[in-house]
């Protein structure tokens, strides 16, 4: 029975190929058919030996309990034979019926003998000395069968002591019998002990075994979930990785690896049919302050709407990138004309330029565009991006479009300006950009009133630069600020040696109203110089005050709150409505030249000044007529009520010795 369970198990083993189940639940399965295989064949086994042991011993016992009887028989036999030989004297039959005595005696001794090795020692030991008492007893008869017929009465005396002694034999064959069977009962309990045992064991181990077999097939089946979740995880990922390579991850438009891709087989296309695209790239303006002003968080809020402003703009056959940081590009179908592309990308301008509302307050970034096409402006991706790049960057200069073309000449343009921003940055801190004064004159006593601060840049290559050459480079470079100081640090240690009566005005970039701290800052260096602030004016244009409302009321009530004057530059040319004018309480506006150039040939702009005096008049504000060349203007100007004059017939911008000289002038005249 053990051969066969382990013949079972071999054959599963030779069914099952464990080198491709290892590790799985297969494996498991067939291993606890294996353990149980082994364990019910053991059972078997054992179950077996014990009844082949008890069936020993229960067969010992029988052939014993049978050698009793025969011998018992034999003695019997024996018995009568004496007697009858006794009743009748010595017959020739005598010694034949002894002779078949001794030898079934002899059988008997041999089979007790034969029977040793199935007792326990101490029956072995009795029956060894049954055995020798059987040989006696045979002897006897032997002997009784020799001397039966010389001499009968002798011999049949010499067997009675046998005869006594043959209870005995048959007693100690029995009681060995009897030890038998009791070995043998105590063999089968014993049996039946080991039998319970092993079956406990056994069902404890299978149940063991079955307890592990669940948990390794619990603990397959969770780390095949885990397989497969990671299977997922990793097919999710590698999509993630795929989609990551081709996209931008903020605001899910194309990257530039994918976007110079898609130029070059669109300049593919375009080749083949005799056809036109164009590229357009944008750049957000203020986008750097509007992130540190409101966090990187609103940032990629801002980035995250110009996306969807261009998507809405430039719809699903463009195909829109964000090349980094704030920059972003479109590439247009070949079926679009020059005209639809431009209006396209105006139209993208009005739509970056509209403000944005991020946790109640409001973000305006703005944007500049260039605009590159194929095939005049190259038929390479890094061309066309080049062209592109140079044309948004001339719109960036120039405030006014904001979207550009385009054109050869940009490129030497974009040269010059490089070089520019580079030694305007070194002019800088070498203390190239100095301040000018351009004298104003007070209308009620014909006396100098101050002076207005105008930069000029002494150039070691191009010589003395006007602020148009410059302050454009200044601005967009974000040197703006560090260029007013420097010329405002300069003008305070002048005004420092003038008559206390005398004013300085100082224009204010409107770019530099978003910068924090401007006013604080300003207002640390004219305070080092020892000049009293009441003695500067700041000068604002109406744009810079409409671009962002609230950041200019704050830099200016903080400017105003220190003594310092504010006073609106460019009057007439931008925005302003009276809402403003009562809201940030100017000092002074000062009307453009253009309108004061114009005043003899225009009656309209006659009536613009008459009206912006009696507007500043009813505001209590003083006015500031600039651009003044001749006498007859000066006089009709203050005829009209202008409180101060400015221009070059009060005299050009000059540097600080000959604004001295006419300073020292003035003060000997009024003496």
């Amino acid at each position: 029975m053990l051969g066969t369970a382990i013949r079972f198990a071999a054959s599963l083993l030779n069914l099952v190929p464990f080198s491709r189940v290892v590790a799985g639940p297969k494996a498991v399965i067939v291993l606890l058919v294996l353990a149980v295989t082994l364990c019910l064949g053991t059972l078997i086994y054992v179950q077996h030996a014990n009844s082949v042991i008890v069936d020993r011993d229960m067969d010992a016992a029988v052939s014993l309990s049978e050698i009793a009887a025969r011998f018992d028989h034999e003695d019997g036999n024996l018995y009568r034979l004496m007697v009858d030989e006794a009743a009748s004297g010595p017959s020739a039959g005598g010694e034949h019926r002894l002779g078949r005595i001794s030898a079934r005696i002899d059988r008997i001794s041999a089979d007790l003998a034969a029977q040793q090795q199935a007792m326990s020692p101490h029956d072995r030991a009795r029956a060894a000395n049954v055995v020798v008492e059987l040989a006696k007893y045979r002897e006897a008869v032997d002997v009784v069968s020799s001397m039966l017929e010389i001499d009968f009465a002798t011999s049949v005396g010499m067997l009675r002591p046998f005869r006594a002694n043959a209870d005995h034999v048959l007693t100690a064959i029995k009681g060995i019998a009897a030890s038998g069977i009791t070995d043998a009962h105590r063999h089968a309990e014993e049996a039946a002990w080991r039998t319970r045992l092993l079956v406990a064991l056994v069902t404890t181990a299978m149940l063991i075994v079955a307890a592990l077999s669940y948990a390794w097939l619990a603990l397959a089946a969770t780390r095949g979930t885990q397989l497969r979740a990671e299977i997922i995880r990793r097919g999710v990922a590698e999509q993630e990785a795929l989609l990551l390579a081709r996209t931008d991850a903020l605001t899910g438009l194309v990257n530039r690896r994918v976007f110079v891709g898609d130029i070059q087989r669109a300049v593919g296309a375009a080749l083949a049919s005799d056809s036109r695209l164009s590229v357009i790239l944008t750049d957000l303006d203020s986008f750097k302050d509007a992130n540190d002003t409101h966090g990187h968080a609103a940032g990629d809020t801002v980035l995250k709407v110009v996306a969807h402003r261009l998507r809405v703009v430039f719809g699903a056959n463009s195909t829109i990138a964000r090349l980094g940081g704030d920059e972003f590009a479109i590439l247009l179908p070949q079926d679009q004309e020059h005209s639809d592309v431009m209006a396209l990308a105006h139209q993208a301008s009005v739509a970056l330029h509209e403000p944005l509302v991020w946790r109640g307050n409001m973000i305006k970034v703005g944007a500049s565009i260039g605009v590159s096409r194929f095939p005049e402006d190259g038929s390479e991706p890094d061309d066309l991006l080049h062209a592109a790049d140079i044309a948004m960057y001339e719109a960036k200069r120039d405030r006014i479009r904001r979207v550009c073309l385009f054109a050869p000449a940009m490129e030497l343009d974009r040269l010059e300006r490089r070089r520019m921003e580079q030694e305007l940055c070194d002019g800088i801190v070498r203390g190239e950009i100095r301040p000018f004064y351009q004298p104003i004159m007070r209308f009620s006593d014909g006396q100098l009133y101050g002076f207005e601060v105008l930069a000029r840049w002494y150039h070691p290559r191009l010589g003395l630069l006007t602020p148009d050459r410059f302050v454009r480079i200044a601005e967009t470079t974000g040197q703006i600020t560090e260029m007013t100081k420097s010329v405002l640090r300069q003008a305070c240690i002048d005004l420092s040696h003038m008559p206390d009566h005398l004013r300085m005005a100082v224009n204010i970039s409107p770019m530099q109203l978003e910068e924090p701290n401007l006013a604080e800052t300003l207002i640390g260096i004219i305070r080092d110089a020892h000049v009293i602030p009441s003695r500067i004016e700041i000068e604002i244009t109406e744009d810079a005050v409409m671009d962002d409302v609230v950041a200019a009321e704050r830099v200016l009530d903080t400017f105003r709150r220190s003594g310092i004057s504010i006073a609106l530059d460019d009057f007439g040319t931008g925005y302003s409505s009276l809402s403003h004018l009562r809201r940030f309480k100017f000092d002074k506006i000062k009307i453009d030249q253009s309108f004061v150039r114009s005043m003899h040939e225009s009656v309209e702009s006659e009536k613009l000044i008459d009206a912006i005096v009696a507007l500043a008049v009813n505001f209590g504000m003083e006015v500031t007529a600039e651009g003044i060349e001749d006498a007859q203007t000066a006089s009709l100007l203050a005829q009209r009520g202008c409180t101060q004059g400015q221009g070059y017939f009060f005299g050009k911008p000059t540097a600080f010795a000959q604004a001295a000289a006419l300073v020292t002038r003035g003060e000997r005249e009024a003496a």
